[in-house]
């Protein structure tokens, strides 16, 4: 008797064994806390925009002095890190190369560099102004404007922000935004059946022809130039103003590729995109704290509080397995080689479709397909697998059970 109680105690810790093995296998097959938009709101540490100030040995102190203190007051709060370089003393700063790339002879001299390696100067020059009036201006632009500002307000509370920058030809204009319109409407529609509830839907955000020059900072991070947008060019942001898939232009504008990238964001931000593709460049921005609150309140948890950011950290760092394509290269190609073209003094020619280093064919999804070593089924595949598992465990549990009784 004893003997068959030993068998029969264990047989049910195999059982419960096996059922704690199935439980364990469904835990990874649940839904992730976070869809891709939310996650587009913290602050990972991605590499930032940098401001780079060249001043000389025969300056007068008190220029540097007020180049240092405008620098750091202007730009806190926004990704645009500041750095004083006093030229002929350090001769091996990676900084030092723009000089010559930009032919830079006199000094001071200032310089905005994207993560991307994209560089711009910025003139300050202004005979009948004192210095420090003109040099806070020209920060203040860099950091701001009237169509960023307008983005932060919009992705900071809907689900992201479609920006259209308008060509010469109003027709492809208004076709464009026809386009546009019906992607929102598309996306807009299935919400209610994505991962997580997003309570405002996509917005748009349309650049006027007429003010392209208004907004070249915005167009430099994108890697346009107001000259060189003759037809309608198109691009998703989302979360703190980042840039999401590729940049669309003419009659690449469509209802399909515009829906594309915009069903990305509400996505489960476990489906199987590479993650580190999904943290797309952000715009150079000022986010300060009232925005910051607000869109706590908005999401619903803070995005600063450090354990939000090493849980998402891990899931970013889990989608490296996943890598397929270098992250933001269909904006870094483009961006960087309109970069190239222009130190060269030459005009880029104008593409019709898609603007990235990727073929212009097809579709979206077609260009920028799933992680290819974690199916989007596997997950809801090993969750039914899991409960398999579970329900057998049980019958045998009530089986092992019913012989004891006997």
């Amino acid at each position: 008797m004893n003997k068959q109680r030993v068998v029969n105690k264990l047989r049910i810790e195999f059982v419960l064994i096996i059922c704690l093995w199935g439980f364990l296998e469904v835990q990874p097959a649940s839904a992730c806390r976070y869809n891709v938009r939310e996650i587009g709101f913290v602050d990972l540490a991605i590499r930032p925009y940098h401001f780079y100030a060249y001043v000389s040995a025969d300056l007068p102190a008190e220029i540097i002095t007020t180049i240092e203190q405008v620098s750091v007051s202007a730009l806190k709060d926004s990704n645009i890190r500041f750095e004083l370089i006093k030229v002929g003393q350090r001769k091996k700063l990676p900084a030092m190369k723009y000089i010559n790339l930009l032919r830079i002879s006199s000094f001071p001299a200032f310089v905005l560099v994207s993560p991307d390696g994209l560089s711009l100067p910025i003139p300050i020059m202004d005979a009948n102004s004192p210095f420090k009036e003109v040099f806070s201006s020209a920060l203040a632009d860099i950091v701001s404007s009237v169509k960023r500002r307008e983005i932060l307000e919009q992705v900071s509370k809907t689900y992201g922000v479609v920006l259209l920058m308008e060509g010469k030809d109003a027709g492809r204009n208004r076709r464009a935004k026809q386009a546009i319109s019906a992607a929102v409407k598309r996306v807009t529609a299935q919400m209610d059946k994505m991962p997580k509830p997003i309570s405002q839907p996509p917005g748009i955000v349309v650049l006027d022809f007429k003010k392209l020059t208004e907004e070249k900072i915005l167009l430099w991070s994108l890697g346009l130039e107001a000259r060189e947008i003759l037809t309608p060019h198109a691009v998703v942001l989302y979360g703190r103003g980042r840039w999401l898939g590729p940049m669309f232009e003419g009659d690449g504008i469509t209802d399909n590729n515009i829906a594309d990238v915009l069903f990305v964001i509400g996505a489960d931000c476990e489906c199987g995109f590479d993650q580190r593709w999904l943290q797309g460049t952000m715009l150079p921005l000022r986010w300060d704290g009232n925005l910051q609150v607000e869109t706590a309140e908005v999401l619903g948890f803070d995005p600063e509080n450090p354990m939000i950011k090493t849980e998402i950290s891990r899931i970013v760092r889990k989608g490296y397995r996943y890598y397929r394509q270098e992250p933001g290269a269909n904006q870094r190609g483009f961006a960087q080689a309109q970069q190239q073209d222009r130190v060269q003094q030459t005009v880029p020619a104008q593409a019709e479709n898609v603007v990235s280093p990727v073929p212009a064919v097809g579709s979206f999804s077609e260009q920028f397909p799933l992680a290819v070593n974690e199916p989007v089924l596997q997950r809801p595949l090993c969750l039914i697998a899991g409960l398999m598992i579970l329900t057998v465990g049980i019958g045998l549990l009530i089986v092992v059970r019913g012989t004891r009784r006997n």
